[in-house]
């Protein structure tokens, strides 16, 4: 298979790097002429290009990845369904949803593979949470909460944080397209459609950005269950958590220490005098007299992902390719379905209020 990656910056160099290590041949397209020629260097490209137009029409490509600025998507995308490739696509899908059913016009038109690049779909720990959730051990669910935050500047520290498209309206960024797109994701992965949204995107620090860098918000499920969301730009110590309430007690991953931690009341929560030796212990107690909790949860270990999951992504990708096999858990209505949540009209704006 030969893969055209379009967009080599940081995560479009990732993914030219997983298809080489798979064995692929991988042709390269950005407008940067150093970009490309250090890259084609290192991975051994087998063609480059500055125009995807060009590149579309001879590359000889079978797929392509398209890892431009996400207010760039949808041109490439496009012209590589013209001319008869598969498509994996970076998320968000792009800023704009009339762009995005406009596109999916062209996907089913062209009956072409289109595959979203939702990386948290295959990272270990959110799969791993994921199986432990499908065992129920926490009964049903009633809530969730995912808190996380990074500090902008030291995304990519050799580079000019005002530069990335991250901090640039106009090329698609902020929290809530950047980041909160993974998180919609993993709601409907783990808990089923999005019905409503409510929360706020705001700008609160200081930092020389017209975007969002924190968003706070709330969804509910078709299945009933409520998840708080909240991330941001602003956490000068990366913090990453979620959490998982149920009828029998919690489930809390915290990624910075690559830990699940799971209280279980079936085993945690003892009534006077049910366990003498229990007692001893000096339960936790909310009343005097009240029912007694251990509150300490059981600690499980957590793997954490890093390239591991990227070429796990690229490898599922040239699977469907060879098979010729759609999925539509990562296909296009999944990109769309979460540029809808992040489009809620129950997000209110608040970038241009209380600016620092």
């Amino acid at each position: 298979m030969k893969l055209l990656v379009v967009g080599c910056g940081s995560i479009g160099r990732r993914h030219a790097r997983n298809a080489r290590k798979l064995g692929l041949d991988v042709v390269l397209c950005d407008i940067s002429q150093e970009r490309l020629h250090e890259l084609s260097a290192e991975i051994g490209a087998v063609g480059v290009f500055t125009d995807y137009q060009l590149a579309a029409r001879e590359s000889g490509a079978d797929a392509a990845l398209i890892a431009t600025p996400s207010h760039l998507h949808v041109a490439p995308a496009s012209a590589m369904l013209a001319a008869g490739m598969h498509v994996m696509m970076e998320k968000p899908l792009c800023p704009s949803i009339a762009e995005a059913k406009a596109l999916k016009h062209l996907v089913v038109e062209s009956k072409r593979i289109f595959m979203m690049a939702h990386t948290f779909r295959f990272r270990a720990e959110w799969q791993a949470i994921k199986r432990l959730l499908d065992t129920q051990p926490v009964g049903r669910v009633f809530s969730a909460e995912f808190m996380g935050g990074w500090y902008l500047p030291d995304w990519h520290f050799r580079e000019d944080y005002r530069q990335e498209y991250a901090a640039q309206r106009r090329q698609g960024g902020g929290v809530m397209l950047t980041s909160m797109s993974h998180f919609f994701d993993v709601v409907s992965w783990f808990f089923g459609e999005i019905q409503g949204v409510v929360g706020a995107k705001m700008r609160l620090s200081p930092l020389d950005i017209d975007v969002d860098d924190a968003v706070m918000c709330s969804v509910r499920t078709e299945g009933g269950v409520a998840v708080t969301l909240c991330e941001d730009f602003l956490a000068r110590c990366p913090r990453r958590t979620f959490r998982v309430n149920g009828e029998h007690g919690y489930l809390e991953a915290d990624f910075n220490r690559k830990s699940l931690r799971l209280w279980d009341a079936r085993a945690k929560r003892y009534l006077p005098g049910a366990d003498p030796a229990k007692e001893q212990e000096g339960l936790f107690r909310i009343l005097e007299d009240g029912v007694g909790y251990d509150p300490e949860p059981d600690v499980l270990p957590l793997e954490y992902s890093g390239n591991d999951a990227y070429l796990a992504e690229m490898e599922h990708f040239a699977a469907l390719v060879d098979r010729n096999c759609m999925e539509p858990e990562l296909g296009i209505d999944a990109g769309i379905k979460v540029l809808e949540a992040i489009g809620s009209a129950g997000i209110v704006d608040w970038t241009n209020t209380g600016t620092n």
